[in-house]
């Protein structure tokens, strides 16, 4: 029985001090994060939540410092927002909402008008609701990546024949690739030359990469020369035939093309339903529609709570239970599970809450993830997150464009990524995979602990993303939150066990931060130039891949 523990902890202690103190010590298995799906993806729930709880107070508090006339103290999410106000006006409300488009749902009379109404409060987000003023901007923030002819375009060049040093002058301490005799080179420019007769030379440094760079290391210096008349480039004095040459900046170079290499999206097929672990879509329609409404309207309905641990019934009542003020709008719950299924995995492995080491996957395989998900069994919602991966492009080329700083991008990741869990959107793996992939290779990622070196459960790869003084509130509101479910004299023991393995998770990491920090001071945490095959005795079959979703739901 899952719930077993809790159950004896509660009959055997009255008080709400006593039984905190007893789940506190307790060393169940059931109280441990890790270790059951249908523990972990409440402990997760309840972590994304205490999160939000946290933001939406501390906003709240903002607003009115704001409002009497002091500084303003952005949070991660509304600099974002800022920023990218700033970065592609252009884009913004450039389509309608999903759900609203061709390919959205198809639903007819009364129910047409609901959905149109539900559409319209959307865009009257509540001032002092920062997930739902981070929604509003959602589709700009995230199809910003997919537009190849919007803003985006801007950070790409060619360099081919006709390029002279004066246009390539312009793309010092950014990127050219090379392409030639079945091979690439990736070099960062740093100086531009002109020899007077129009010949453009190049210096700089060797860049990583799913590359050959012709044999060259990484951080090596590379000189790259261009007859103006002729055409002909040579690499180190040596001639390259039949080439092919691009520039992008460095932001992009990090953002878009490290990001997708790092979690497989430039491989073909890795953005198909099943490498996404999706199997048939739900038509949306009237009924669909209907059965969500009835669902998440009917207080009687005995999916509520934790019956079902996944996708849109299964939010609102915990959130009450534990007092905090975390809203899911009706709109947020028309994707999920709501319209997705789970692929088929006929020979589903031993679970394994764990996340994969980005340098133990091999990213030619567009199936890493439905790989993955074999040993995830009732952890679907509705599928690998694009979003957080098209968010942490948009977000890494803001940092390298100093319009963003580390934790603030850092603080964007944690808030988007919370608010997708706790709206039912995807699960926190579902998240986390892709991100923490990407962060084995892309800048400033790299550098930090969401470059993992050991198999992560997501809650803990989470938890890098958040920042010290957040989550030592996340682990007040979390603790006085289970105070208070105890004052219940029969509380619900989904409830309670959720709240404690936050606690406890939040405590665990305190601890081992301390060691990862001196980990990473002495170096401890290498970074690879590409992603390998599996090596060693994983305990599942670990690749990597994504690519482009021309869906426009999270």
């Amino acid at each position: 029985m899952q719930d077993a523990a809790v159950a004896r902890i509660l009959a055997q202690h009255r008080t709400p001090a006593e039984r905190l103190a007893a789940l506190e010590r307790s060393h169940a298995p059931e109280l441990a994060y890790g270790l059951h799906p249908g523990n972990d993806e409440a402990a997760e729930i309840a972590g994304a939540a205490s999160y939000l709880q946290v933001m939406k107070r501390n906003w709240r508090a903002e607003l009115v410092s704001r409002d009497a006339g002091n500084p303003e103290q952005r949070p991660g999410w509304e600099a974002f927002q800022r920023e990218m106000d700033a970065f592609v006006p252009e884009v913004e409300r450039a389509q309608p909402v999903w759900f609203l488009q061709a390919d959205g749902y198809q639903v007819t009379g009364t129910n047409q008008d609901e959905l149109n109404a539900i559409a319209a409060a959307r865009e009257r987000a509540p001032r002092d609701d920062p997930q739902q003023q981070l929604g509003i901007t959602y589709q700009r923030d995230t199809m910003y990546a997919m537009l190849p002819d919007g803003a985006i375009s801007r950070h790409t060049g060619t360099f081919d024949a006709g390029t002279t040093a004066a246009t390539a002058a312009g793309w010092v301490d950014h990127v050219v690739r090379v392409r030639a005799e079945a091979d690439e080179l990736r070099m960062r420019v740093t100086a531009v030359a002109d020899d007077g007769a129009g010949n453009l030379t190049m210096h700089g440094t060797v860049l990583e990469g799913p590359v050959g760079n012709r044999g060259l290391a990484v951080g090596s210096t590379v000189e790259l020369a261009k007859d103006q008349a002729t055409g002909e480039l040579t690499i180190d004095g040596q001639g390259v035939d039949e080439w092919s040459a691009s520039f992008e900046t460095f932001g992009y170079h990090q953002g878009r093309t490290r990001v997708n290499e790092g979690v497989g999206m430039d491989v073909a097929g890795a953005g198909t339903p099943e490498a996404r672990n999706r199997g048939p879509r739900l038509a949306v329609d009237d009924v669909l529609f209907e059965r969500i409404r009835d669902v998440y309207t009917n207080v009687e309905d005995p999916e509520r709570g934790y019956a079902r641990t996944l996708g849109p019934t299964r939010t609102r009542l915990n959130f009450n239970e534990a007092g905090w003020d975390v809203n899911v709008p009706p709109y947020r719950r028309l994707g999920g599970d709501a319209m997705f299924t789970e692929a088929a995995h006929p020979e589903p492995a031993p679970y394994d809450a764990n996340l994969p080491v980005p340098g133990t996957v091999d990213v030619s395989d567009p199936n890493w993830y439905y790989d993955v998900t074999n040993a995830l069994p009732d952890r679907f919602v509705g599928g690998r997150s694009s979003s957080s991966t098209l968010y942490m492009t948009a977000a890494t080329m803001l940092v390298h464009e100093d319009r963003l700083s580390l934790d603030e991008a850092k603080d964007l990741m944690a808030f988007a990524v919370a608010d997708m869990v706790a709206s039912g959107e995807h699960s926190m793996p579902e998240c986390m995979a892709p991100v923490v992939l990407a962060a084995g290779s892309s800048q400033p990622w790299q550098e930090t602990p969401l470059n993992i070196t050991m198999e992560t459960p997501p809650l803990t790869a989470w938890m890098h993303l958040v920042s010290p003084e957040t989550r030592n509130e996340m682990r007040t509101e979390a603790r006085a939150a289970l105070q208070q479910v105890l004052e219940n004299p029969a509380p619900d023991p989904k409830v309670v066990k959720g709240l404690t393995m936050v606690v406890k998770a939040t405590n665990d990491h305190e601890r081992n931060t301390t060691e990862l920090t001196k980990a990473m001071t002495a170096g401890l945490n290498p970074t690879s130039a590409a992603a390998q095959h599996v090596v060693g005795t994983a305990p599942r079959p670990r690749t990597t891949t994504a690519v482009r979703d021309p869906n426009l739901e999270r």
